[in-house]
């Protein structure tokens, strides 16, 4: 797969399109320069030829894409674990955890945190008390990770976490932590508003104004 992927990727490379994509995130990660719709249809036909039946190997996989230079391996990383999201148990949560971790920027943590470790906590809850841990982390990604992990739940959403990390974390001058704060509560604001609006007027003097304007935007 990964022979595959390189071969196909490399045939499509377009050095200009890699400058802006390389520019759009503050040049922190190089790129091969292939658009998000070229790079899907070329990894669906490769994720084609392999079929993965088990952790093991998907972590395998996972760890050598996110070792690979270029952000549209990392991308692909993201979107294979997607689709053998049944293959997931908490086994796989340090892998995660690692993907957060290294080649950090929010493109890639934002697809990370809700859409495989909320769908790996959400199918097994005990791992909460890891997300815990992770609004206390030193390193902001695995904060913003867990302030996000929830933003798919909607009326699954755990009301009492969301608000308790939120609070954890008002005191952060960081945009990305006052912008996650605030996006958690407009996610949750679709399924809740009232719970949302009064958590606001509770809290309005610890809230930054980003926050306060992300969480309002549908109240």
């Amino acid at each position: 797969m990964i022979n595959d992927l390189e071969t196909v990727f490399n045939s499509v490379a377009n050095p200009k399109v890699a400058l802006k994509q390389s520019a759009y995130l503050r040049n922190l990660f190089p790129f091969l320069g292939i658009t998000n719709p070229q790079r899907q249809l070329l990894e669906k036909e490769v994720f084609k030829k392999t079929k993965l039946n088990n952790l093991d190997n998907l972590q395998k996989i996972l760890l050598i894409l996110w070792k690979q230079e270029q952000r549209e391996y990392h991308y692909t990383a993201l979107c294979l674990a997607q689709r053998h999201r049944k293959l997931f148990t908490p086994e796989i949560l340090p892998t995660f955890e690692m993907m957060i971790r290294s080649q950090s920027w929010w493109d890639t943590v934002d697809t990370i945190s809700p859409n495989l470790v909320g769908h790996l906590v959400k199918t097994h809850p005990h791992l909460i008390s890891i997300m815990d841990r992770w609004i206390e982390d030193p390193y902001l990604w695995i904060r913003r990770a867990a302030l996000l992990f929830q933003l798919r739940w909607k009326e699954n959403t755990h009301e009492e976490i969301l608000f308790s990390y939120c609070q954890k974390t008002f005191h952060e001058k960081d945009f990305f932590i006052r912008k996650a704060i605030g996006w958690s509560l407009r996610e949750y604001s679709k399924t809740n508003p009232a719970a949302v609006k009064k958590f606001i007027s509770l809290h309005r003097s610890s809230l930054s104004k980003l926050s306060i304007r992300e969480a309002s935007k549908y109240l």
